[in-house]
C-alpha cells in the first residue's frame, strides 16, 4: 500500500472515533446566586433611596465558568458549570434585591445610574475573594463603604468584612469531596452557599444604612 493510502485509511479510522468521542461531550450546567424571600412590596417612593455598585471582583472570577479553591495558590475551574451571565452582575443584582428586602425600600438603584437617580446611600463593594476553598467552606471577603453620592462625602469609612458558609458536602474533604462524582450536581451546594455569604454581607450593609438613615 501506498503511503498516501495509509494516511487516507487512518483518517476514516480515526473519524469514527472522534465523532464518537463528541457525542459523549457533558451539558454546561448553569448557576445563579440566589437572593433572601422578598417580603410584600413597600408602598411606592417609600424607604431609604439606596445605589448599589461599582462592585468589583478579582479578575480570575471575571470568566463564565466557576472557580474553586484546591489549595493556596492553586484554582480550578468547572468545566460544564458555568454562571447565568457575569458574576459581577449577579452579585449585584442579588445585593440589590436583598437589600430592598431588608430594608423594606422599592427605591435601589445600580450603577451605574442616571445622574437624575434620588440616591441617598451609595454601597460600594470591592470583592477580595469569593470561591469554594479546599476546606469546604464558601468565603467570601470584601471592603465595603457607604458614601453620599451627591457631594462624595463619606458616611461610613471603608470596612473589610469576611464570611464562610459550608458548602454542606463532602465533610472535610475540602472542594475535592464538594466536587466528587457521588454528588451529581455538587455545584448547587457551592452556589447555595455562597449566596448565604452574600445574605450576610447583605444584613450588615443593611444595619450600616438603617443605622445612618433618620427613623
Amino acid at each position: 500500500m501506498r503511503p498516501y493510502q495509509t494516511l487516507i485509511v487512518a483518517l476514516l479510522f480515526l473519524v469514527p472515533l472522534s465523532l464518537a468521542g463528541c457525542g459523549n461531550t457533558q451539558p454546561t450546567r448553569f448557576y445563579v446566586l440566589s437572593a433572601i424571600p422578598q417580603k410584600p412590596a413597600p408602598s411606592p417612593g417609600q424607604g431609604a433611596a439606596i445605589g448599589v455598585g461599582p462592585i468589583t471582583i478579582p479578575q480570575y472570577l471575571d470568566r463564565p465558568q466557576i472557580v474553586t479553591r484546591t489549595g493556596d495558590n492553586q484554582l480550578a475551574l468547572g468545566e460544564f458549570d458555568h454562571w447565568g451571565g457575569n458574576l459581577d452582575d449577579n452579585i449585584k443584582l442579588t445585593l440589590a434585591s436583598n437589600l430592598a428586602t431588608l430594608l423594606e425600600t422599592d427605591r435601589v438603584s445600580l450603577f451605574p445610574w442616571k445622574d437624575a437617580a434620588p440616591i441617598e446611600y451609595q454601597v460600594t463593594i470591592d470583592i477580595e475573594t469569593f470561591e469554594a476553598n479546599d476546606q469546604g467552606t464558601a468565603v467570601l471577603s470584601v471592603f465595603w463603604s457607604i458614601i453620599n453620592p451627591k457631594d462624595g462625602t463619606v458616611m461610613m469609612t471603608m470596612r473589610r468584612s469576611s464570611y464562610e458558609e459550608p458548602t454542606g458536602q463532602g465533610g472535610g474533604t475540602g472542594v475535592a469531596g464538594v466536587l466528587s462524582t457521588a454528588s451529581p450536581r455538587p455545584y448547587d451546594a457551592i452556589a447555595a452557599a455562597m449566596s448565604r455569604d452574600l445574605e450576610k454581607l447583605s444584613r450588615d450593609i443593611a444595619s450600616a444604612i438603617a443605622g445612618l438613615h433618620p427613623s
